[in-house]
């Protein structure tokens, strides 16, 4: 019951993968990219249905509940208005890199690399979800493991 379960899941995210390409935020891409060597993962990675943030793979539940009561919303909604009424005095003080949102991108990614990290060590590493299959949306960076491969490969000699 739960491999029938676990392929229609698996079947729904290869569906909604061919549908939606959009790649997820650069925040919790880097994080994952630095681990594990991935060029990039969507949206899907973490919302099977991409226009619905409240729809978690286990993955991003796992990672919700880690992050759950820190108040990420509303310190993002704060930044963000914060940001707009900076630009209205001076344009050219927000930028990717520079404000209250570029700020808060920051501390979350602090804070996503440590719930990262915690859920990595439960039961379903994140290491096990990408070799079975379940890490939808996320492709691996080949010439990187290569790379990593070599190197390890050289130490050893």
């Amino acid at each position: 019951m739960v491999h029938r379960l676990l392929a229609s899941f698996v079947g729904c995210a290869l569906i909604l993968g061919l549908v939606s390409s959009a790649t997820a935020h650069e925040v919790f891409q880097d994080v994952l990219k630095e681990q594990y060597m991935l060029k990039s993962f969507s949206c899907k990675t973490c919302h099977p249905d991409g226009d619905n943030r409240k729809l978690r793979t286990p993955f991003a539940e796992r990672i919700y509940q880690e992050l759950k009561g820190k108040g990420l919303s509303d310190k993002f909604a704060d930044a963000t208005a914060k940001d707009e009424a900076a630009k209205k005095l001076d344009p050219e003080s927000v930028t990717k890199d520079k404000g209250a949102v570029a700020d808060f991108d920051k501390m979350v990614a602090k804070e996503f690399r440590e719930a990262f990290k915690n859920v990595s060590q439960q039961t379903m590493t994140i290491d096990s979800m990408i070799k079975e299959g379940l890490f939808d949306g996320a492709r691996l960076d080949t010439k990187a493991i290569q790379a990593a491969a070599a190197k390890e490969k050289d130490a050893k000699k």
